[in-house]
């Protein structure tokens, strides 16, 4: 709204009043213009005259006499009984005193502004005269006036002009006053810098300075800024520079030794993890807020303070956002193992995925903030998008596939990062579930991507799901020649040496998982723990008498699996030459008839 229609408003409200109690027709609307045009721009010299400090206040001495005179005549005509005359010129004395106080006002504004008083200052100033005139002039006037109006002699017509002078006076000044008081921008620079810490009179009393006043003279005709505003600002920016570099430190020390007082496994305590959280937000956030007092006390249009505080609110909403991420990003680092030593159900890759989901909402909500920042209508771009989403969601069906497909991953838990996994054509260990898709590292070092829609629709193999068990699967072949008793005895030694083994689940070593609770399935069986012992003479081969060996190691780890068989098939070996056995290999025996 320009300042041209913002005086109309106002003037519409005080300054019409009187004239439409009075009654208007059609042909007094163009003396109403008129008046508004001559009211508007009195406003606009008053500003005027303020910003120059140049405005000229009547002989208030001259009112003064004025007054005396006028309350000699009222005592005067008080004792002749004149009581129409009394009320005369105690209307005078009233508009004598409406201008004083008036005056005094803009004077003070002037004065105020020149000795850079605060913002409380002039708004105490404006309201404390406001409420002045806003009281109400005593009824016994107004009846005189209704009274009076229309009649013809000289006391009458003096005191109906009066009268109406005082209205008008009276709401001229409230217009202009109020006017001042909504738009305090017009005549004085005001921020919360400048406001709260003065900053304006410390930047005129360097330019006071002998050898700095002709230099400031030159720089601010030609640059529009002084030697005393640069000055400040690279203070300002020096005191922000020593907050970076020491007060930091000092801050997340603090912090660090009021909320936690013991170090992690990693040797790093929580002032570093702190440190890293608050450390670079902050620096950012310090030299932003520099940069914003410079900006209030080198720009002197406050059109233009307007148009850039919109995008400095969004870096501090930025600055503000990216310190929230990386104190949940940080706080799940420095308590992941708590976390998942006192929730074993809880997943990394789950942890990872619902940080991922959080970053993208606050950087939607920085934008979204961004835009009503701008003035832009966020209405009208949700109605936009709910128009083209069917496009949006058909443009993009592969994506959201593969983002349903993270999920039911994550949901299902088919398989976690670091398994071991195998499908019909890839095998590896998995290395990161991504929302879009899933990066396997296969056993020749390659990487492999897949997207996980297609993830989430094959047959997975998945190794490292077994907490108790690796199979161990074998067929001893032995000998024809070795004698049954022999072969029977050594398949019972076989069975005590792998029951009784340390690194083989068995029965006797393994202890099941046992609950009250009624399950459709075993526990054993959903937890990955095997320990069947099998060892049976299974067939009469070719050339040997097989038996079978089958049974599983306690450790899943493949290079545990292999330790743990090789020691069993040495003990195999010691075993078949205590029961006089032979190992067979293959052999043909050839029959010749005489």
């Amino acid at each position: 709204m320009s300042n041209n229609v913002l005086v109309k408003f106002f003037f519409v409200l005080f300054f019409p009043i009187y004239l439409f109690s009075q009654g208007i027709d059609d042909l007094q609307v163009k003396q109403i213009d008129e008046q508004l045009a001559l009211q508007e721009q009195y406003v606009q010299n008053v500003i005027k005259n303020i910003n120059n400090q140049t405005y000229l206040q009547n002989d208030i001495k001259n009112h003064e006499k004025s007054i005396k005179l006028l309350t000699n005549k009222i005592h005067i005509n008080k004792n002749e009984e004149n009581t129409l005359a009394v009320k005369r010129d105690e209307l005078a004395v009233l508009i004598l005193q409406g201008k004083i106080s008036y005056e005094n006002t803009l004077t003070n504004i002037i004065k105020g502004k020149h000795t850079f008083k605060d913002k409380e200052y002039f708004i105490k100033l404006l309201k404390n005269n406001i409420e002045k005139l806003n009281i109400k002039l005593n009824d016994t006037y107004i009846k005189e006036y209704e009274n009076e109006k229309n009649k013809e002699n000289i006391v009458s017509k003096n005191y109906t002009k009066n009268y109406l002078e005082l209205q008008k006076q009276t709401n001229t000044q409230l217009l202009v006053l109020k006017y001042l008081l909504e738009h305090m921008y017009s005549y004085r620079q005001t921020n919360f810098f400048i406001d709260e810490f003065n900053l304006t009179y410390l930047i005129s009393s360097i330019d006071a300075i002998s050898f700095i006043s002709y230099l400031s003279e030159f720089t601010n005709y030609y640059f529009h800024f002084s030697i005393g505003e640069i000055i400040l600002v690279l203070l300002i920016i020096f005191f922000i520079r020593i907050l970076n570099t020491r007060i930091i430190n000092v801050i997340a020390s603090f912090i660090a030794k009021i909320f936690i007082r013991k170090k992690y496994d990693d040797s790093e305590d929580i002032r570093t993890y702190l440190q890293k959280t608050i450390d670079r937000p902050l620096i950012f956030g310090l030299y932003i807020f520099s940069i914003h007092i410079s900006l209030y006390i080198l720009i002197k249009n406050p059109i233009i303070i307007q148009q850039t505080l919109p995008w400095i609110n969004t870096i501090y909403i930025s600055l503000l956002t990216w310190t929230l991420y990386s104190l949940l990003n940080n706080g799940i680092t420095v308590y992941a193992n708590t976390l998942l030593t006192k929730y074993p159900n809880v997943r990394k890759e789950m942890i990872v995925f619902i940080l991922r989901i959080v970053k993208i909402i606050l950087i939607l909500l920085v934008i979204l903030f961004l835009f009503s920042q701008l003035g832009i209508d966020i209405k009208a771009i949700a109605a936009s998008l709910g128009v083209g989403g069917i496009a949006i969601a058909l443009a993009s069906k592969d994506t959201l596939a593969n983002f349903f497909g993270s999920l039911n991953i994550m949901t299902d838990n088919s398989f976690s990062q670091g398994d071991w996994i195998q499908t019909n054509n890839v095998e590896g260990t998995v290395v990161d579930i991504r929302m879009r898709t899933t990066r396997i590292r296969t056993f020749d070092n390659a990487m492999i991507t897949i997207p996980n829609s297609q993830l989430a629709n094959i047959p997975i193999r998945n190794w490292s799901k077994r907490k108790i068990g690796r199979r161990i699967k074998m067929y001893l072949g032995i000998t024809y020649e070795s004698e049954m008793e022999n072969i029977v005895q050594l398949k019972k030694d076989l069975y005590d040496m792998l029951e009784n083994h340390s690194k083989i689940a068995s029965l006797k070593n393994t202890q099941s998982t046992k609950t009250k609770k009624f399950e459709a399935i075993k526990k054993d069986d959903l937890s990955g723990v095997k320990k069947t012992l099998l060892v049976y003479i299974d067939k009469y081969n070719d050339s040997s008498i097989d038996i079978l060996i089958y049974c599983f190691s306690k450790s899943p780890n493949w290079e545990d699996w292999l330790m743990t068989k090789e020691d069993i098939l040495i003990k195999i070996s010691k075993l078949v030459e205590k029961n006089n056995c032979d190992f067979a290999y293959p052999t043909q025996t050839i029959l010749l008839n005489k």
